[in-house]
């Protein structure tokens, strides 16, 4: 059996000459490097992380080695190169923390989801695996003790695989996006071309019978079309979270407000049940917002009783918290169910059939999950559980444990 060499050995001079070459190899291809970013107040490890690495190639591109020593040097360079595909995060620098603010501020507030996360510890007690993993999106957890050189370069090679793939989802992603808007603004052209020529000839008949209904019909279907455009440009427009900590309980609240606005605009009253207990949450409040109006307003649409009844609750529990509103409206039938959250799916005769699509958008660029219960002639109830994040604590806060 081959024995791993352990990631502080010395390469031998075999090693370094293989190196040589396969740098060598690398520049003739032309390809840019993969950034790997090392985080590390050792610079033992920055200098055996480099030459365990030198010869790595993956899809004939090799490395370009960036250096943080700190995690404030860490959150600059991040910053400096967002395309970074890779980095080696240790825990405990400047403080205890360090690390994790890292992991937070490139989460959060780079809102940088691509770079790939590997999370090198020599003191796991200050980062237990399970709740790290969990709660701060990390990708890869490692033991330095436990780390050598072929783990190292198996964690990385998944790590930029990974990252690879996200590349390519996001890119399509975008390419969707500006398709949408472009098939929209093209449709809303035409659209007000039609109401246009047919108020014309609205005006210009003197029949008052079939023919005024044909074309008040015309006028009516562009008017549809019209609110389904803007429902397209809503959900297309759905873009990264911008994180901030929002008081989920105040949002809620302004929510049902907003509800009691629509209802209204319906010939509806409210009658609400709100047990809204104070949770603080990383979220982008503009988005929370529209996933909050989506729920409720479906609420009020689909119940037909007078006053329409809606319960809202706010929880909190050790892995998260939990909003849910329920509705004692027509409920969801079990055909129904697996489709209401796509695009133009509606049980309303003129609705766009975009805001439970809006809602799942927005939970799904948060990384939130929407679970729902319902039964015909029973209502329903939709339940969106928000996890927790690790908070970031500041160099003050504790001192460094070396």
């Amino acid at each position: 059996m081959v024995e791993e060499r352990p990631l502080i050995d010395e390469p031998s001079d075999d090693d370094l000459l293989f190196a040589d070459e396969e740098s060598a190899d690398r520049e003739e291809t032309g390809l840019s490097a993969w950034k790997l970013m090392i985080v590390d107040d050792q610079e033992d490890v920055h200098n055996m992380t480099r030459l365990v690495l030198g010869d790595f190639t993956f899809e004939g591109r090799g490395l370009e080695f960036l250096s943080a020593y700190s995690g404030r040097e860490a959150k600059k360079l991040i910053s400096e190169h967002p395309d970074t595909a890779v980095m080696l995060l240790d825990v405990v620098m400047e403080d205890n923390q360090a690390g994790l603010d890292v992991a937070k501020f490139i989460r959060a507030e780079a809102c940088n989801r691509l770079t790939r996360i590997i999370l090198r510890t020599g003191q796991p007690g200050q980062a237990p695996e399970r709740k790290v993993v969990t709660e701060l999106d990390i990708n890869d957890y490692k033991q330095k003790t436990e780390l050598t050189a072929q783990k190292l370069f198996t964690a990385v090679t998944t790590a930029i695989r990974s990252f690879r793939d996200l590349l390519l989802i996001e890119e399509g992603r975008k390419s969707m996006h500006l398709l949408a808007l472009s098939v929209a603004h093209q449709v809303r052209n035409r659209t007000v071309a039609i109401a246009g020529f047919a108020n014309l000839l609205l005006k210009k008949t003197q029949e008052n019978g079939s023919i005024k209904e044909y074309i008040r019909t015309i006028l009516d279907e562009s008017e549809r079309l019209e609110d389904m455009v803007g429902a397209v440009n809503s959900y297309a427009a759905i873009r990264e979270p911008q994180l901030t900590t929002v008081e989920l309980a105040e949002a809620v609240d302004q929510a049902c407000d907003r509800a009691d606005v629509h209802a209204q605009l319906l010939g509806k009253k409210v009658s609400w049940a709100r047990n809204l207990n104070q949770q603080n949450v990383d979220a982008d409040p503009e988005l929370l917002s529209r996933l909050l109006d989506a729920l409720l307003n479906n609420a009020v649409d689909f119940t037909d009783e007078s006053p329409v009844r809606i319960s809202v609750s706010v929880r909190g529990g050790e892995e998260g918290c939990r909003v849910a509103v329920e509705d004692h409206g027509i409920g969801i039938s079990e055909t129904d169910l697996p489709h209401i959250f796509d695009p133009f799916f509606s049980q309303k005769p003129h609705g766009a059939g975009m805001g439970l699509a809006i809602a799942r958008k927005v939970a799904d660029e948060h990384q939130w999950d929407i679970v729902v219960k319902s039964r015909a002639g029973h209502g329903s109830t939709f339940d969106v559980f928000i996890p927790n994040r690790l908070p970031v604590r500041r160099p003050s806060e504790e001192p460094r444990i070396d």
